[in-house]
């Protein structure tokens, strides 16, 4: 670790983080040049500002783009990076300096598991805030608050002594309201099972801090005849952002606020799959940041002078997307519950990064 603070330990860091920068612009130019395009179609003959609206939402949803292809900025970054030194013949002077590749690789590596820390606890946050803004805008430009609303939801809520099943006709998520909506409640006996308590049915119920507000309720129970209510309170243990939480995509949830939606999720009995698999992708980024940073530079080692290199950059990046494919792949078995998510998340990353070493050990090493 010490070679990273030396002279050359911080040329070659620079090295790698201005390549990697560079590649990072033309990522965000693409990105704003087509999606400002989309936007504008989506948005033609909606509005008087299409290109101003288009613009601005083309901005909040860019962070959120950014980060999702960040691991293949970092792939082609590090293979510009040691390309360049290849060409100036630094990797030679190194190496006859009597410095290994696992010393002058060790700044690519370190800068790749700083992004992937810093896309998760920063660049991550701010995407996902930005993404809601932008679906907010976005529904409102298009006129389509009823229309986007979620339809046919199901949620559950309870501790350890009462377990509720909600069903809603529809839910929206932005204010917190479901419509139609019916709470089958049931108690929890001593042995873990189940027993039905009572059917609510409610015409619109709004979640607040710590109970739902039911409108135009029906209340029966076993035996008994129906009670009506103009309106009525239902303690909850879900929180007015749960709503929203349980409609919207496990990726627009932030890194800081999955464990407490994991928490809730884990004593209210709900599924939380999705939710602990986007979880562990997160803790793992800065490990695949690396594993994608380690393949491209390992593809690049060869001299200049010996050829080739055309050749194994391509393979490089084809190695790179076909890890990222995988992870992707890997996820979705987890998804369907072959795989723990742990495994799900951690297991391309380390195997890639893996791979690369080994790869490095044989070269470098013989």
């Amino acid at each position: 670790m010490g070679f990273l603070f030396t002279r050359l330990g911080r040329y070659l860091l620079r090295q790698t983080l201005v390549s990697i920068g560079l590649t990072l612009a033309g990522v965000i130019a693409t990105v704003l040049l087509v999606d400002i395009v989309e936007q504008l179609r989506a948005l033609s003959g909606r509005t008087s500002l299409a290109l101003l609206e288009a613009l601005y939402l083309t901005m909040l949803k860019t962070p959120l783009l950014v980060e999702q292809t960040l691991p293949f900025v970092v792939l082609v970054g590090t293979m510009i990076a040691i390309v360049r030194l290849n060409r100036r013949s630094e990797l030679v002077a190194l190496r006859a300096s009597g410095v290994s590749a696992w010393r002058f690789l060790a700044p690519t590596a370190a800068a790749a598991v700083a992004l992937g820390a810093i896309s998760t606890l920063a660049l991550d946050p701010a995407a996902t805030a930005l993404y809601q803004v932008y679906q907010a805008r976005a529904n409102a430009l298009r006129d389509s608050g009823a229309a986007n609303a979620a339809g046919d939801i199901w949620l559950r809520q309870g501790d350890g002594a009462q377990q509720t099943v909600i069903h809603a006709d529809i839910a929206d998520p932005r204010s917190g309201a479901l419509e139609n909506v019916a709470f089958l409640v049931f108690d929890v006996l001593p042995d873990g099972a189940l027993k039905f308590s009572r059917r609510i049915v409610a015409a619109r119920a709004e979640l607040r801090d710590g109970f739902w507000q039911l409108r135009k309720v029906t209340e029966a129970a076993p035996g008994a005849k129906p009670d009506q209510y103009a309106q009525l309170a239902l303690p909850t243990t879900l929180r007015p952002q749960a709503l929203q939480d349980r409609v919207v995509d496990p990726s627009t949830l932030s890194f800081w606020r999955l464990p407490s939606f994991l928490t809730e999720s884990r004593q209210a009995g709900l599924a939380q799959l999705r939710y602990e698999l986007r979880w562990q992708a997160l803790l793992s980024a800065p490990a695949f940041m690396a594993a994608m940073a380690a393949i491209g530079a390992v593809f690049c080692l060869r001299l200049q002078r010996l050829g080739g290199m055309g050749r194994m950059a391509i393979s490089g990046v084809s190695i790179g997307f076909g890890l990222y494919f995988a992870n992707r792949l890997i996820s979705a078995f987890a998804s369907a519950e072959s795989i723990p998510p742990v495994i799900a998340a951690w297991a391309p990353a380390l195997a890639g990064l893996f791979a690369a070493m080994a790869f490095i050990s044989y070269v470098e090493d013989g």
